[in-house]
């Protein structure tokens, strides 16, 4: 192993409060959550009137510390790999030590749990299958062609326990919109994996990306629907441009472009379902996503 990968390794836990918060947070992925909290929204929506009940803030909080416990659980077990390929991270630096993370993961799906279990059984249930599916996600995805679309389950469980906190009753109107998660979220996971690498996945995240649009159209047309599919439309191409391009070339910037761009996925939802209140809260999320990006990455 080179010297310089030791040399960070071992460097002691910082005790500097500012540094360790910083640290943590680059660990959480922290300016990714608010897309988590617009797919809540569109999760409830696809099930009911949305409704901002206490039952919305408990599993919109849930899924945020399920998030934040996946990534958590992502360096955990990429331990190995980041000591080669991103030796920068808090972990292979040692500025947080991986029995803190492990501890961490723990208590943030255990309060998840409890959050959910406040909402209802069924959010409970779904988010018991939403833990599994980010272990074996995260455990997995590493060489694993599946990866993208495992990656891809994890939201659509965000979908589904939203859902399900409002209604037991399973809709095509869900499998479609879940679907329609699913490819978005194998589409720019796969663009991701070119970043260290080759990929045999080079032009169909494209197709994969823009159904969405067609989806809401069908479901709900509206001027407002309208609009938010024209800008969804221009940021994911605007976003693409930072993958095929010639020069300035950069898989990164993009990614973090297309997580930003799931809350305006979701926004497409709630404009289907005529969800004004929730279109403007998701393009919020989609802001501050961009917004928090600037401090913490997204990758």
């Amino acid at each position: 192993m080179p010297s310089n990968v030791n040399s960070t390794r071992l460097t002691p836990p910082s005790g500097d409060l500012r540094l360790r918060l910083r640290d943590h947070l680059r660990l959480a992925r922290i300016s990714n959550s608010p897309t988590v909290v617009s797919n809540t929204l569109a999760g409830a929506a696809i099930a009911a009137t949305l409704s901002f009940s206490s039952e919305l803030v408990y599993v919109a909080i849930a899924m945020v510390l399920f998030y934040t416990a996946g990534m958590y659980l992502n360096d955990i077990l990429d331990y190995d790999i980041d000591l080669r390929q991103r030796a920068e991270r808090p972990l292979p630096t040692g500025a947080i030590a991986r029995s803190e993370a492990w501890a961490v993961t723990v208590v943030l799906f255990l309060i998840g749990l409890l959050l959910l279990g406040l909402a209802g059984i069924r959010p409970m249930l779904a988010g018991v299958v939403l833990i599994g599916a980010i272990a074996l996600y995260d455990a997995w995805h590493k060489g694993n062609p599946a990866g993208p679309f495992l990656m891809g389950i994890t939201r659509v469980l965000v979908y589904v326990t939203a859902f399900l906190a409002f209604t037991s009753e399973i809709t095509w109107l869900l499998a479609i919109w879940s679907a329609v998660m699913l490819f978005y979220i194998a589409g720019l996971t796969s663009i991701a994996k070119t970043e260290h690498g080759p990929s045999l996945a080079r032009y169909w995240p494209i197709v994969a990306l823009f159904p969405a649009t067609g989806v809401a159209m069908i479901d709900g047309p509206s001027v407002l629907t309208a609009v938010i599919a024209l800008a969804f439309n221009t940021w994911i191409i605007y976003s693409l441009t930072f993958v095929y391009r010639k020069e300035g070339k950069s898989i990164g910037g993009a990614i973090g472009r297309l997580i930003a761009g799931v809350a305006l996925l979701d926004a497409l939802v709630l404009a289907s379902r005529d969800e004004t209140a929730g279109v403007v809260i998701a393009v919020v999320c989609f802001g501050l996503t961009i917004f928090l990006q600037r401090y913490v990455r997204g990758t």
